[in-house]
């Protein structure tokens, strides 16, 4: 149970929404160019980045150039990533 001090006994004050669609309150910017690249140029990127990682992931499995591959592993990765961001 909560004491009498603690319970608010002054109603509220309504709350003074502004008018957002006023002229001076609204800033018109152009809007950004959405840059979406080229469906074959999307699909070429995805495929070198998934041949550079498998790669890596080959040189990997050999235990002598695993410090080639892993780098290799990780940037195929990341173009793949990069291909296929908007895709999703």
């Amino acid at each position: 149970m909560q004491t009498q001090e603690r319970v608010r006994q002054e109603p509220r004050r309504e709350l003074e929404i502004p008018n957002l669609q006023s002229e001076e309150r609204v800033r018109h910017e152009p809007r950004p160019d959405l840059e979406i690249p080229d469906l074959l140029e999307r699909a070429i990127f995805v495929g070198v980045g998934s041949a550079i990682w498998i790669t890596g992931f080959m040189l990997m499995l050999s235990i002598l150039l695993v410090f080639i591959g892993l780098p290799l592993f990780f940037v195929g990765l990341a173009m793949t990533e990069a291909g296929l961001r908007g895709w999703r």
